[in-house]
């Protein structure tokens, strides 16, 4: 990412006197949240572009935030609580194949969610983690396997790393490989889950 994006200046007005800092953050956050819609994540962060759109000065974002990747953070963590994104792995017995369609479907509806956090990790950072879940995750694929839901394995995690690649990659892509296919992204998105169920139902 360009770090010349991280320059600034004192354009943005300030903000009103009587602005609780909660309100400070909310309207800053926000606002980052819309750039990045508007523009698209490889436009990057304009600290200063979000000071301008927020109505605040650039000092009041670094006093909250600290820095770009504090201000992604804290609008990832926003937009997650807003859409209630941040779900669980199902804890009942599964097999493998719907375990990762469920994760598809989930994933796909926070897909702003994971595009903020893919540009975080872009940008150097190594928070928020891919796999919040890991350890719970890989319990419940070790009981999975026991049951005999998924097929023998002798290393859940290479499996777990297979689920996650392919259901962040291709929420990532999904418009552009249907694009490229000449398919529509909706027709897709069920032909690849039942070609996940050929590959990994036992």
């Amino acid at each position: 990412m360009d770090t010349r994006t991280l320059a600034l200046d004192d354009e943005a007005p300030d903000v009103a006197s009587d602005d609780a800092p909660a309100t400070v953050t909310e309207k800053i956050e926000k606002a980052v949240l819309d750039l990045l819609e508007d523009q698209g994540v490889l436009a990057g962060i304009n600290l200063n572009d979000v000071a301008r759109k927020a109505q605040v000065t650039r000092g009041l974002v670094y006093h909250h935030f600290g820095d770009r990747r504090g201000l992604l953070r804290s609008a990832i963590r926003r937009r997650m609580a807003a859409s209630n994104a941040a779900k669980t792995t199902p804890k009942k017995p599964m097999p493998l194949d719907e375990r990762i369609v469920h994760a598809l479907v989930a994933t796909q509806n926070a897909v702003d969610t994971l595009k903020l956090t893919t540009l975080l990790h872009l940008d150097g950072s190594t928070a928020p983690t891919l796999m919040p879940n890991a350890e719970a995750t890989l319990l419940l694929l070790q009981r999975d396997l026991a049951l005999g839901l998924i097929q023998e394995t002798d290393d859940l995690e290479a499996l777990h790393a297979i689920y996650a690649a392919l259901v962040y990659g291709y929420t990532l892509y999904r418009e552009v490989f249907a694009r490229d296919l000449g398919l529509d992204a909706n027709d897709l998105d069920k032909r690849l889950q039942d070609e996940i169920r050929n590959i990994f139902n036992k």
